[in-house]
């Protein structure tokens, strides 16, 4: 359920709404309550609308018709058109053809929990939604459908390869945004090389890349330099050992030996001063943050340093930090798709 409380701005309260609305309608709905203007453009270039609609009349009126008249649906190959109170589905059946699979037609206005199949009652309405269906998955690049075996998010399209570039950051820049800095780290080995001039007495946090659900981060405390990794939740905390006045290189070498494992060797001037080995890799969810040099900001990786020194700025000379990605881990997915090709080119 969706629960909505905001006494001052709705009035009545312990209200139960019935009309039919998707997620993508909250973001219109909260732009309607709060008076904030959905952006139609970015950097000179133009942002497409919004897919939903504001439900903002159904919560102030109980009656009020839905926003949202149909909507389709696809997940792990498993499909579905809802309109006007009328929903047709399929249950995936896994190493079957999609063209040989049957849809179930529920009438939700009346049978909101799917008891009863009207598809055999009804086959105009089933044809109805389940030619809604293929024009929306045209629309939306819903196709080429799968069943949930990963390839499709394992072959990626070839544009990301261009991201995949060693990358210099600087303080004050802008956090380098999630998406963009996973393409830094996500299934490969990788180097952070940080460039300083380190005094004594300078600390704070180097770089930080995600958050309190995972991420790992380098600063300097009490003139000691600390490496953390936050494996969803575990926490590896690293004392590097003093820095040396006029410290002007760190490097950060994480190594993906595979088996979604990291070794992280830290180097201070060349010579290696700490590790940690066996670490989470880190992916998907997290980290959910992206890159930040000179602070933590937001979510921390580690909530201990945020406890003691909020987002930690750096107080020294920080020039730079760069991401040089390495080689993919020997078991990562565009390897193991390899793997697939050629297993089945030798099954033919």
């Amino acid at each position: 359920p969706l629960i909505v409380h905001w006494p001052e701005g709705l009035g009545a309260t312990g209200g139960i709404r019935t009309q039919y609305q998707h997620v993508t309608d909250l973001l219109p709905t909260l732009a309607e309550l709060t008076g904030v203007e959905i952006p139609t453009a970015k950097h000179g270039a133009p942002l497409p609308a919004p897919a939903g609609a504001s439900f903002v009349p159904a919560l102030h009126d109980a009656t009020a018709p839905s926003t949202h008249p149909e909507q389709y649906y696809e997940m792990i190959g498993h499909r579905g058109f809802y309109r006007d109170g009328w929903s047709a589905v399929t249950c995936r059946q896994p190493r079957t053809p999609f063209s040989e699979e049957t849809w179930e037609l529920h009438h939700l206005s009346e049978d909101p929990t799917e008891a009863r199949d009207l598809a055999a009652e009804r086959p105009d309405k089933v044809a109805e939604l389940t030619g809604a269906w293929e024009e929306a998955a045209l629309a939306n690049q819903v196709l080429p459908l799968d069943e949930g075996n990963f390839v499709k998010m394992i072959q990626r399209p070839p544009y990301e390869a261009e991201h995949v570039a060693v990358t210099r950051l600087r303080p004050g820049m802008a956090t380098l945004e999630r998406w963009r800095a996973l393409q830094l780290i996500v299934f490969r080995s990788f180097e952070v090389r940080i460039e300083l001039a380190y005094a004594i007495g300078d600390q704070g946090m180097l770089f930080a890349h995600g958050d309190q659900g995972g991420g790992y981060a380098m600063y300097v405390e009490d003139g000691r330099l600390r490496f953390v990794h936050n494996g969803y939740g575990t926490m590896t905390e690293v004392d590097c050992g003093e820095l040396g006045a006029g410290t002007d290189e760190i490097v950060l070498d994480m190594e993906n030996e595979g088996s979604l494992r990291w070794n992280a060797r830290i180097r201070v001037g060349g010579e290696q001063v700490a590790e940690a080995l066996g670490l989470a890799v880190l992916m998907a969810m997290a980290p959910f943050e992206g890159i930040d040099v000179g602070i933590d900001r937001r979510s921390p990786v580690s909530w201990d340093v945020y406890e003691r020194h909020g987002p930690f700025p750096y107080t020294g000379e920080l020039t730079a930090v760069t991401y040089v990605p390495g080689p993919l881990a020997p078991d990562a997915g565009e390897r193991f798709l390899d793997y697939l090709k050629e297993a089945g080119t030798r099954y033919e």
